[in-house]
């Protein structure tokens, strides 16, 4: 009897003691001196490791750490002995803690960036503080097209509400993210990758030949901005005056001063030279839109438009008059997009 009491504490003490050994095995599974690895990079449309000044450039390729994913950062500088560079930080939650992931990314080549020979680093720091880096040459040409018109999306705090945003204030370190067009129109550089739920500030500007700013035309006093108003037209969007979860889209143009420094006084008076617009949960996905800024044939229209008509199929039925510029550009509504 005292033979298998002993045995059976013997056995009980083995199991505890494995279990224990068995925990903190697991605790130390993650190997804080594997360096991550990255698999082979496209850089550039078929991966010819060039782009142009103000377009995005194509990233894709495969990353393993063994030691989860902390942050990528990606460093451009030129060769040859100019000074220009630039850089971005990825911590995005599709890459932030995953053991393998595959970038896929179009950075954004600032339109300043001089043409000429560059250096490309892409850097993967896992949780462990160890970091890999894959180098390569990158060509930068100049952009051949001037930029006539630009739409610069910034993202702010604030709170939706039906058709309209509350305490709309600046975030700090924001990085906005700019869309040129020609003079048709057509986009030159970039898409607009948007969070779904963020709100974002959107600036309209239009240049002249020689690069001034000219869009303060359209509300350089309250009886010409009468005549003009922004929609955002394409997608057939889920207003969020229309959704069951406050999940859906708002674009509200809002200005709050006339160039000539009167105050614009009510919802119908703004223009949308300055507008906020969010996507919402609603609207996830890709989408081809346009920001259309019509002339009305007549000054009492506008007071009839409400917050509601900026995304009417059938606007320019509704609202006589022209559409005096019309920029069509690529919406991402996607989680993790910067």
């Amino acid at each position: 009897m005292k033979t298998r009491n002993i045995n059976f504490l013997l056995l009980f003490t083995a199991l505890f003691f494995g279990f224990l050994s068995s925990c903190k095995k697991d605790d130390a599974d993650v190997p804080v001196s594997t360096k991550p690895e990255i698999g082979t990079m496209e850089i550039g449309s078929d991966n010819n490791k060039t782009v142009k000044a103000g377009s995005d450039l194509h990233l894709e390729g495969d990353i393993m750490a063994e030691a989860l994913i902390d942050k990528i950062v990606i460093e451009i500088h030129q060769e040859g002995g100019g000074n220009f560079k630039f850089a971005k930080v990825y911590t995005d939650e599709k890459y932030v803690g995953k053991r393998n992931a595959t970038f896929h990314e179009h950075m954004d080549i600032p339109s300043e960036a001089p043409a000429g020979q560059y250096h490309f680093h892409f850097m993967v720091t896992d949780k462990a503080g160890n970091t890999a880096t894959l180098e390569s040459p990158l060509t930068i040409q100049a952009a051949d097209v001037k930029a006539s018109y630009k739409l610069i999306f910034t993202e702010v705090k604030g709170e939706a509400h039906g058709n309209h945003f509350h305490d709309l204030a600046d975030k700090e370190n924001v990085e906005p993210t700019t869309i040129s067009f020609d003079g048709t129109g057509k986009a030159l550089a970039g898409h607009a990758h948007l969070k779904p739920a963020g709100i974002y500030k959107i600036e309209f500007k239009q240049f002249d030949a020689s690069g001034k700013e000219i869009q303060g035309q359209y509300i350089k006093d309250k009886a010409t901005a009468d005549h003009y108003k922004a929609f955002l037209s394409g997608a057939a969007f889920v207003l969020n005056s229309k959704s069951t979860n406050e999940s859906g889209a708002i674009f509200q143009t809002r200005e709050t001063k006339y160039e000539d420094g009167t105050i614009v006084n009510g919802a119908t008076e703004t223009t949308g030279i300055i507008t906020y617009f969010t996507a919402g949960k609603d609207n996830e996905g890709e989408k081809e839109v346009s920001y259309v800024l019509r002339k009305f044939s007549d000054s009492t229209i506008k007071s009839k438009i409400t917050r509601d008509d900026w995304n009417l199929s059938d606007y320019a039925a509704k609202f006589p008059g022209d559409d005096v510029v019309k920029l069509s550009f690529e919406l991402h509504a996607e989680e993790g997009e910067d």
